[in-house]
């Protein structure tokens, strides 16, 4: 199965509403509410989904990940930060693109985002990534296979991504107490609320598309 998650998590949010004031308040601009759906974890650009999950805030949108992954703060990251400081941010992002993020008790502690190399890598491994290490990601025939074709350093970023991959699926054990992808279908069917920036649809630049989305 193709998997796209783009997600935000955030943990122990107590009695929350969702509505137009919270999603302003995290820096989402331009943004109006469609109404109630399902849930989609993976969202088409410009739309953003919410719901929660027991005690868990769950933000959808394809974009918001690239407001964590910045050198420098943006102000995005810094309203996330001010409105849950004491709670944990999971961040993951798997099929558009493939990263995780995490944030506690105000500080981010863990940024990795991988592809054909591992583009970034900040803070110290979660125990999620340790346990992953352990395992086979590749097997012996297959790295024996790829020996003849790719070089090590080639080899070496097909397992790291492998890692970065199993991590992020190990990641929403902290949400949902087992892999999103060990589900089953029934599990999937959550409701929530959409809303959508639609100025995003009408804009050709795909970088301008991810940043009209979030105050600046």
């Amino acid at each position: 199965m193709g998997w796209n998650i783009t997600a935000t998590f955030i943990k122990n949010v107590g009695d929350i509403k969702i509505n137009i004031e919270l999603l302003e308040s995290l820096g989402f601009r331009g943004f109006k509410l469609i109404g109630e759906t399902d849930f989609n974890i993976g969202p088409e650009i410009g739309e953003t989904h919410i719901t929660k999950h027991k005690d868990n805030l769950i933000i959808a949108n394809a974009d918001l990940c690239w407001q964590f992954a910045k050198p420098e703060q943006s102000l995005t990251e810094k309203k996330f930060l001010e409105n849950f400081p004491n709670s944990e941010i999971i961040q993951i992002s798997i099929g558009h693109g493939l990263s995780y993020c995490i944030f506690q008790n105000g500080q981010k502690i863990r940024l990795r985002e991988a592809g054909d190399e591992i583009y970034q890598d900040y803070g110290n491994p979660l125990p999620e990534e340790i346990i992953v290490r352990t395992q086979e990601l590749i097997s012996k025939e297959d790295l024996d296979e790829m020996r003849e074709d790719l070089t090590e350093e080639e080899i070496q970023n097909q397992i790291e991504s492998e890692v970065s991959y199993e991590t992020a699926f190990e990641l929403t054990k902290r949400i949902f107490g087992k892999r999103y992808d060990e589900f089953e279908l029934s599990e999937y069917e959550m409701k929530g609320l959409k809303f959508v920036n639609k100025a995003v649809e009408s804009e050709r630049d795909y970088g301008k598309k991810a940043e009209i989305q979030f105050v600046q």
